[in-house]
């Protein structure tokens, strides 16, 4: 039951009843949060004159972030979608021209059904099962792909083609010999082979007439901002910005998929703490930063386990360090930024799947 209090009224302890936004409409604090005095402080500044507080009970409640219900269907789309990129991707390979709206589908219903990244996310971390070398990956960086221009406020035209690029981003490498992408240990010429990947998707695009941008996300997404990237060593503003979202993306799921591949367990988190200690000022800083932002924020809400073994709830994100959240646990808020002790050890499982 909701009690409405004026913002002057507010006191440290007590619990949202609802979700409360900045002013560029990104989620700050989740219905649930238990207030501290900084997060007073920002309803107040933001304008908010009344909000909503949860009566108070005995024993601490967490909310149910995930709809159940919801992620069995995400799954179902995702698994169909799996077999929508293998059937795409051996028309390419046999030559046929496909035209961007036909590739948009493939993950563009799935952005449309499951709405916001909030959601998008979560179920993603939940479903990983398919193949990551085939249709997984290139699903998991489309979809991340479409995350990121909505961030970024792009407009409807070049979404979609990074989008697509995201999709078809790896078509090259059907082009080389199966034994390399399954290899942990490449050799010098295996590693150059491998990197030839990139070439061959640019050409592979060409062929069946796939629009300059798709075709850039493909021969450029390995491109690093500080010239270490391949194939052409390409630095800041030299690659363009479908091939920067791409690479963030990219570097992503592949930094979650080694992590799955390495401990059988995900944990967002720990994913994003990669990304800014290994990538920052090798991918595009404006994009990573707000990428680490956006999507801790994805997972307030989420049940997680900490290194110490007690478990809670994401209910804020810091955005000065978006690897290390604000947790409650029981009727504790543990800022993990103030406690570099602590840290996230994994997401639990949704209840009731």
């Amino acid at each position: 039951m909701a009690l409405t209090r004026l913002t002057d009224e507010l006191k440290t302890g007590m619990k949202l009843d609802e979700d409360i936004y900045n002013r560029d409409n990104v989620l700050l604090l989740a219905r649930g949060a238990v207030l501290t005095e900084e997060n007073i402080k920002t309803i107040r500044w933001l304008g908010y004159t009344r909000v909503n507080i949860q009566k108070p009970v005995d024993t601490p409640e967490y909310w149910n972030r995930i709809d159940v219900k919801k992620l069995m269907e995400f799954q179902k789309c995702y698994e169909e979608s799996g077999k929508e990129v293998v059937e795409l991707i051996d028309c390419i390979g046999s030559g046929q021209r496909v035209n961007v709206d036909q590739a948009f589908q493939v993950t563009g219903a799935i952005l449309q059904e499951f709405g916001p990244p909030y959601n998008l996310f979560p179920f993603m971390s939940q479903v990983r099962e398919l193949d990551h070398h085939t249709s997984g990956h290139s699903i998991n960086v489309s979809l991340i792909c479409g995350a990121i221009c909505k961030w970024l406020a792009l407009e409807a035209e070049t979404s979609r083609e990074v989008v697509v690029a995201g999709l078809l981003h790896d078509v090259g490498k059907s082009r080389l010999n199966p034994d390399i992408l399954y290899k942990s240990q490449l050799s010098l010429k295996e590693l150059e082979d491998f990197k030839e990947h990139t070439r061959h998707g640019y050409r592979i695009l060409g062929e069946i007439g796939a629009p300059e941008a798709v075709r850039l996300g493909a021969l450029l997404h390995h491109e690093r901002v500080d010239r270490t990237g391949y194939p052409k060593g390409l630095s800041g503003d030299e690659i363009p910005l479908v091939a920067k979202i791409v690479a963030v993306a990219d570097v992503y799921d592949t930094t979650t998929y080694n992590q799955l591949k390495n401990d059988q367990k995900v944990c967002p988190f720990k994913v994003l703490k990669t990304l800014h200690s290994d990538f920052l000022g090798a991918l595009d800083t404006k994009i990573l930063i707000t990428f680490l932002a956006r999507t801790a924020e994805c997972y307030i809400g989420e049940m997680v386990r900490l290194s110490d073994g007690r478990t809670g709830q994401v209910v804020a994100v810091n955005r000065a360090s978006p690897s290390r959240p604000m947790v409650r646990s029981d009727n504790d808020i543990i800022d993990l930024a103030e406690t570099p002790k602590l840290e996230i050890e994994a997401i639990l499982p949704v209840e009731g799947l």
